[in-house]
This record gives structure tokens, C-alpha cells and sequence, in this order.
């Protein structure tokens, strides 16, 4: 078989890169739009995990929505994502004070950002899970907190 023909054949059945695209714009539309400015609300940060471990369908396969996030994020091409899609990243990202704020130009820029705020609102859920606890266990407890811990 002729080179050219192989190639032409492979590049056929290679998936389209813009169905993926689109699926991470919707992806991370959704996402912006969950998460909200409240702190430590662990009802939001449940709801958020559900939403990425959830699966969407591309190209006739299944994958999680997290999944679709870090193929964006290793993606090696520089592809610039919509403008209003950035703007919206850097509002969220600045609302749960995320420093530096980084360019989001690409959509590689723009899943990184997701996924730094995902991390940045599962510890927020954390402490303030393990606040909660704490706070529960000083004012149940015969025994100091201190000395629990120190133990």
C-alpha cells in the first residue's frame, strides 16, 4: 500500500479534535457555572467531584468528564480558546483567590486553571470538614482535643 494512502486512511479514522473541543468548552462552562464563592461549602464540592467523575460520550466512547480535562491539559498544541471562556476562568479564579493568576489564552491554559481550582475547593471542603469535626469533638468529648491529638 502507498504511503500516502495509509496516512490518508489513519487521519480518517483519527477522531476529530473539535469534538473534544466542544465537549471541553460545554465541560468547562458547566464547571465555571457550579462553582460558587461560597467557602468550604463541602455541598459544593461533592457536587462538582459527581460532575467530573461522570461520564460523557465522544466519538462513540465514554470517558469521565476528568478525563477530558487532562487530555486538554496535556494537549502539545497551543490552540486558543474562546475569549469569553478565559474571562470567565479568570473571574472564578480570582474569586477563590487563586494566585498567580495565570494567562488562560489556550485551552490548555483553561484546563489547568479548572484543575487548580478543583484542588484549591477540595481543601477548602477538607478544613472546613476537619474544623467541623474538631469543633464537635471539643464540645462532646470529656477528654481535651489537645490531648487526643498529641497522643
Amino acid at each position: 500500500m502507498n504511503d500516502k494512502m495509509v496516512l490518508a486512511e489513519a487521519e480518517e479514522e483519527r477522531p476529530r479534535p473539535s469534538s473534544l473541543l466542544s465537549t471541553f468548552e460545554e465541560i468547562a462552562q458547566t464547571f465555571l457555572s457550579l462553582v460558587s464563592g461560597e467557602r468550604g461549602n463541602g455541598k459544593d464540592f461533592i457536587s462538582l467531584q459527581d460532575y467530573l467523575d461522570s461520564s460523557v460520550l465522544i466519538n462513540g466512547a465514554y470517558c469521565t468528564r476528568r478525563t477530558v480535562l487532562l487530555a486538554i491539559h496535556d494537549m502539545k498544541e497551543e490552540l486558543k480558546a474562546p475569549p469569553t471562556l478565559g474571562s470567565m476562568t479568570l473571574s472564578k479564579l480570582a474569586l477563590w483567590n487563586v494566585r498567580p493568576l495565570p494567562q488562560v489564552t489556550f485551552y490548555r491554559d483553561i484546563a489547568t486553571a479548572i484543575l487548580r481550582m478543583e484542588v484549591v475547593i477540595r481543601l477548602e471542603a477538607m478544613q472546613a470538614l476537619v474544623g467541623s469535626t474538631v469543633l464537635r469533638l471539643k464540645h462532646s468529648s470529656a477528654v481535651p482535643v489537645g490531648r487526643l491529638v498529641s497522643r
